[in-house]
């Protein structure tokens, strides 16, 4: 690289204007598509304000998780890019949603298939929704931290298709811990096995209340030779 020469340059994207719709909380982004979370109402008739905690999008930008903070509580929402509105998921009410692993290798622009959601009191559950269907097909609670009750902050999920049937590996991270789940077989069974056993965790150094995993697709765009790792 030349001595001084401009790499990167920044631009104001005036058609992403949020202007009236409130402060920007947060964002997402995948295959061209920019997801921006405000703290204005997503409804009218709701009290007090209401803010969008965490906003997830798939990486085929055709599905979309967002979680909803105000004083009336908690709500999860799930649009997809067809919709006009997004749908609550009702089962999910009063739980904060921090984090969302996608099943890269079996999700289509017009099914979710199995989708894992990470909340603030350490609970994780596993959704799947069909455009067509205009809500979940199911809800299901996959595990809890009882030990040491804790924030999920990020996940990760890959699946590999073998001989006798697909085998899950699932990353979790708190603020103090990652977790990791592995077995062959359905995704619900894969969580059930640890009920008798014990879960695999590593320490992590200090306490970092944003600690993500980056994916093994996201090492190899950066040339870094695949693996996971925790970011500030």
């Amino acid at each position: 690289m030349e001595v001084g020469r401009q790499v990167f340059s920044v631009d104001l994207l005036e058609r992403y204007d949020v202007n009236k719709h409130g402060a920007i909380t947060c964002m997402a982004a995948g295959n061209d598509v920019i997801v921006l979370g405000t703290n204005i109402d997503l409804s009218a008739g709701r009290p007090g304000e209401q803010s969008v905690h965490r906003v997830f999008v798939d990486p085929g930008g055709s599905h979309c998780i967002a979680s909803v903070v105000g004083s009336g509580g908690a709500d999860t929402y799930y649009t997809h890019a067809k919709w006009t509105k997004p749908r609550v998921l009702n089962k999910l009410k009063g739980l904060v949603v921090n984090a969302v692993a996608w099943n890269r290798q079996q999700i289509t622009e017009a099914s979710t298939k199995e989708v894992i959601l990470g909340t603030d009191n350490g609970q994780l559950h596993e959704i799947a929704v069909d455009e067509k269907d205009k809500k979940e097909k199911y809800i299901k609670s996959l595990f809890e931290l009882t030990e040491l009750p804790e924030a999920f902050m990020d996940l990760q999920m890959e699946t590999a298709s073998i001989s006798n049937g697909t085998r899950y590996y699932v990353i979790a991270v708190t603020p103090t811990r990652l977790y990791s789940f592995t077995r062959i077989g359905l995704l619900d069974a894969v969580f059930a096995s640890y009920v008798d056993r014990a879960v695999h965790f590593m320490e992590l150094p200090g306490e970092i209340p944003n600690r993500q995993v980056a994916s093994s697709q996201q090492f190899d765009e950066g040339c870094c030779g695949g693996g996971i790792k925790t970011q500030k």
